[in-house]
């Protein structure tokens, strides 16, 4: 569809959202994405929606994981696409949320670029 990475820019952080190849950012139900702060603290999170939490469950093979789910940095949303889950971002930012409903990365070092 697009690119793989999309970047999305607000004036509090910017959120890079990995796209697989088959995804389209207005209508993406599960994906995973990399919050920057101003302070350069990262976080991440995956975003899925309940359709998509089910199409997962109902794909599994073996019982034990059909009957249940779990990702440790898991935001469910009750909408679709980027920009829904940036609106999501957004409103936990202004009510302080953000770094509470994400999960906070280790800094990177010098060395990560080698």
């Amino acid at each position: 569809m697009g690119d793989a990475l999309h970047l999305v820019r607000t004036p509090h952080f910017d959120a890079v959202f990995m796209l697989g190849e088959e995804d389209d950012e207005a209508t993406v139900e599960d994906v995973d994405v990399l919050v920057t702060l101003e302070d350069g603290r990262r976080f991440s999170a995956t975003f899925l929606t309940p359709a998509a939490v089910v199409r997962w469950m109902d794909s599994e093979t073996r019982e034990y994981e059909r009957l249940h789910f779990q990702c440790p940095d898991l935001v469910i949303t009750r909408q679709a696409g980027v920009a829904a889950m940036v609106r999501v971002l957004e409103l936990a930012w202004e009510h302080g949320d953000l770094t509470s409903l994400l999960s906070e990365l280790e800094p990177s070092s010098p060395d990560d670029d080698v």
